[in-house]
């Protein structure tokens, strides 16, 4: 429209920031006071936009293109490849003006727009001029020019509409006078059509009453075989129900028979005197504080509440041996450890299993200090939080799991009972929302009568380091022969981020997840702690540990309610992505093919 603001859009290098602010901030502050431009930059963009589309959006929607060039700009792969050959080809469109800006010397002269006139005089650079301002201020002109031409083109193109609008009007007037004297002739051929359309639209309305009573007649039919069908699967359902509770019965029975025989032998005296209800806690040290080591009978405990819940008894229990494996800075394995740890599974049918470990109480130092490669500000302040046993799941929820789960009866939501991209009954399930996982435990939680749920960041972090305060729980650094993770340089807005952490190897990307259980477990007999695919913690999103609980539980007021918390790394990322200390978070509805979850029990238990 004339005497509307062009639109001007700045193309350029963050690292010319100083050259790019003093012509918008100065030099082009008088055609922006008249009214005469609009600029836009990406420093722009507000907070939470997309920023490429917000780029794609301006740029297609820009009169002039100012294209800042040095160096920098010409080694940019978006500024070069993305913004200056897109707004070249709308020049040669005749849908936008392109001008070039030379302000540092650089050899621009073979690139695309070499053959446009380019500014200052000559195509001298800006900083090669004895005096910058008068290089500017011929700049300035220039683009003034630019300016005042297209507004003249467009203040021209307006009168030619208006000269057509009128010639236009001026014909539809005419083909209007044709059409009234040309109606009056349709008016009387519509009147007999429209009578004989009234007798045809008679006859077919018996022929449509006459379907409608056919097809009346045939949905009652399929309605009566519905409710037949319906009648005869309640009765089946009925009756496995009926067989189901009897075989529970059975089982508690069972149950309650192997108790009472345990019970017994438990109460006799062993060699100290002692039962075995009354195992010590051994304080052991681990890091700068104390970590509590107990039996497994000692970390049973009565649930506080009155709600349905099958305890987790010593006859569920039973102890798994494992190998720990420890390296040094380079990555190779310095030490090699066999340990045990207690679990109990839970059958979720058909032949499938959730292998739950025990996890003992103690204390840790939550975080990363400040000197920890790739640490970043929301690891901290570090702080010592008590966590109180619990269990949790020895390997992320697998697929063949997830299947199992979501045939349960729903409770608040719909799952997908095969969402995951990359197949396999033995990998985790991914592309799961955090929604996605509340539901899985509460389905889970009914079905078992237990209290399943996702874990607390603290109860995650303490359960994945095990006793140990190294960026990983296998050592200083990590290898791609201990987990799934990017072995290999990631190239990302021109840096490079290295597939190695610390003085430990660079290794492969196997580029989707792995079976779980593929590498060594940590010393609580946990595996896939780092990589594989990220986990669901109950959080919400918090910058940093300032006011956090120390006392395990999950951190739910305040933060930003629309974010949930990840954990541990994927696949996809590179290793010092995957330290035990780092966060992530993304929308509690989000899902793809990085995450994944598993689950915390913290029901009752009792001898």
């Amino acid at each position: 429209m004339a005497g509307e603001a062009l639109d001007i859009f700045i193309s350029y290098s963050h690292r010319d920031e100083g050259l790019k602010d003093e012509l918008v901030n100065y030099h082009l502050k008088p055609l922006q006071r008249d009214g005469k431009i609009r600029t836009w930059q990406d420093r722009d963009i507000e907070a939470g936009a997309e920023w490429a589309e917000e780029i794609r959006t301006n740029l297609e929607n820009a009169d002039i293109v100012l294209l800042l060039i040095t160096r920098h700009f010409l080694a940019s792969d978006y500024c070069y490849e993305t913004e200056m050959q897109r707004a070249v080809q709308r020049h040669h469109e005749g849908t936008a003006r392109v001008i070039a800006i030379i302000l540092k010397p650089c050899i621009w002269q073979e690139s695309p727009f070499s053959k446009l006139q380019v500014l200052p005089k000559d195509g001298k650079a800006v900083t090669t001029w004895d005096n910058q301002d008068e290089a500017f201020v011929y700049v300035e002109k220039g683009i003034r020019r630019v300016v005042d031409a297209l507004n003249t083109e467009r203040r021209q193109a307006a009168e030619r509409a208006r000269a057509e609008a009128e010639r236009q009007r001026q014909q539809q007037a005419e083909q209007l006078r044709q059409q009234q004297a040309a109606a009056e002739q349709l008016e009387r051929e519509r009147q007999a059509a429209a009578q004989r359309q009234r007798d045809a639209a008679e006859r077919l309305q018996r022929e449509a009453d006459a379907e409608r009573q056919r097809q009346q007649q045939v949905t009652e039919r399929q309605e009566q075989e519905r409710q037949r069908r319906a009648a005869a699967e309640q009765q089946k359902q009925q009756q496995a129900e009926a067989v189901r509770q009897a075989r529970e019965r059975q089982r508690q029975l069972a149950e309650e028979q192997q108790r009472q025989r345990k019970a017994a032998t438990n109460e006799q005296p062993g060699p100290t005197g002692l039962s075995r209800r009354r195992v010590l806690q051994i304080a052991v040290p681990i890091g700068g504080g104390l970590f509590l080591a107990v039996g497994a009978n000692s970390l049973l405990k009565p649930t506080q509440d009155n709600r349905p819940d099958k305890p987790i008894t010593s006859a569920d229990l039973s102890p798994v041996e494992f190998e720990v494996v420890t390296v040094n800075e380079t990555g190779e394995i310095s030490n090699r450890q066999t340990k045990q740890a207690d679990e109990y599974r839970e059958d979720l049918g058909d032949g499938v299993t959730l292998n739950m470990i025990a996890i003992p109480a103690g204390e840790f130092v939550m975080g990363s200090p400040p000197e920890e490669e790739g640490r970043n500000d929301d690891e901290g302040p570090q702080r010592t939080v008590t966590v109180p046993a619990f269990f949790m799941s020895r390997f992320a929820i697998t697929q063949a799991q997830w299947q199992a789960v979501t045939a349960m009866p729903q409770m608040q939501r719909e799952l997908n009972s095969d969402p995951s991209r990359f197949k396999g009954v033995m990998r985790p399930v991914e592309q799961v929302s955090w929604d996605d996982a509340v539901e899985f435990c509460q389905r889970l939680s009914r079905y078992t009568n237990r209290h399943y749920r996702l874990p607390s960041e603290a109860e995650w972090e303490y359960a994945c380091r095990a006793g140990t305060t190294t960026p990983f729980h296998f050592g200083p650094t990590i290898t791609t022969d201990l987990a799934n993770y990017r072995g290999t340089d990631w190239e990302y807005e021109g840096k490079t981020y290295p597939g190695n952490y610390g003085q430990g190897p660079k290794g492969i990307f196997r580029e989707e997840t792995t079976d779980v259980g593929s590498f060594p477990p940590n010393a609580f007999g946990l595996y896939d702690m780092h990589g594989n695919v990220w986990e669901w913690c109950q959080d919400v999103w918090h910058d940093n540990y300032d006011g956090a609980p120390t006392d395990g539980s999950a951190w739910m007021e305040g933060g930003d309610q629309s974010l949930r918390l990840l954990r541990g790394g994927s696949w996809g990322n590179i290793p010092g992505i995957c330290r035990s200390a780092y966060r992530g978070r993304i929308p509690r509805v989000g899902g793809n093919y990085y995450l994944g979850f598993r689950v915390v029990c913290s029901s009752s238990w009792a001898l």
